[in-house]
């Protein structure tokens, strides 16, 4: 068995199960999945989108389970369950960031309209209703138009500018996932021998 490295992606969990299923939130557990009640490939998965890996090369996905919970045919099983969750998780993520996209740009134009009705309102008032006022009376209603169209457009520019950048990121960590050796290994914490 190949010696861990810092390049390893350390993911410790009680049962299998635990690696794609959230359990019960457990402080007194000694993994931090557990302790936090969620599901162990998910929360890996997160931790790499934090830390912005650049090199993949190398590195090892290696999943520690206590000696009793290690079967001589659990290896071929992880692999194609890591393979088809990745595959599922980045089709998601494709569907959120169409979503997200298209929710940005109907939101967009909602909002322009809405801005260009508010500029012609203030347009019409200001030949209009208040034609005589002075003009820090006409400056503060064009600001305040302005004001309104800015902060009723930003959401959905904001949307189409970065919230693809996530799911899209978190995708190129799956299919790096994907290509990595996944290893399993007793965990050294639980004690006792593989069977």
């Amino acid at each position: 068995m190949p010696s861990q490295t810092a390049k390893d992606l350390m993911v410790r969990v009680e049962t299998i199960g635990q690696l794609f299923n959230a359990p019960d939130v457990n402080p007194f557990s000694t993994c931090p999945a557990v302790i936090l009640g969620e599901a162990a490939l998910p929360l890996a998965v997160r931790e790499e989108l934090w830390r912005r890996p650049r090199h993949w090369q190398g590195r090892r996905l290696v999943i520690q389970l206590p000696p009793d919970q290690i079967t001589p045919d659990l290896q071929p099983q992880l692999v194609e369950a890591v393979r088809r969750y990745a595959a599922a998780k980045k089709e998601q993520n494709a569907l959120l960031i169409q979503f997200s996209r298209w929710r940005g740009v109907r939101g967009l134009i909602i909002t322009i309209v809405v801005a260009l009705v508010v500029f012609a309102i203030a347009a019409i008032l200001s030949v209009t209703l208040l034609a005589s006022a002075s003009d820090i009376v006409l400056g503060v209603v064009a600001g305040l138009a302005v004001l309104f169209a800015w902060v009723t457009v930003w959401d959905p520019i904001e949307r189409l500018a970065f919230d693809w950048v996530e799911p899209s990121y978190e995708n190129r960590i799956l299919t790096s996932l994907t290509e990595m050796e996944i290893v399993i290994e007793p965990d050294p914490r639980a004690g006792g021998s593989p069977t």
